[in-house]
């Protein structure tokens, strides 16, 4: 298992859009919609939980439609 994985900025945008809808649901889900420090804090808060855990995931994905498009 040595072999690298390039990154590409497709990949980051799309995990960067992920997270951001992500975040924004797990925070109307936590906390009433209000423009507050706390409402924003939630929102970074799931963005980055969902970064750090679908990280892999979306790597994996852009691996096997990479590999399905080269066959």
């Amino acid at each position: 298992m040595s072999e690298e994985v390039p990154v590409n900025r497709v990949d980051l945008l799309a995990l960067a859009v992920v997270s951001l809808v992500g975040g924004v649901v797990l925070a109307v889900l936590l906390a009433p919609v209000e423009l507050t420090p706390e409402f924003i804090s939630i929102v970074f808060l799931g963005m980055m939980l969902l970064a750090f855990f679908l990280f892999i995931p979306v790597m994996g994905a852009r691996l096997f439609i990479d590999d399905w498009r080269e066959e």
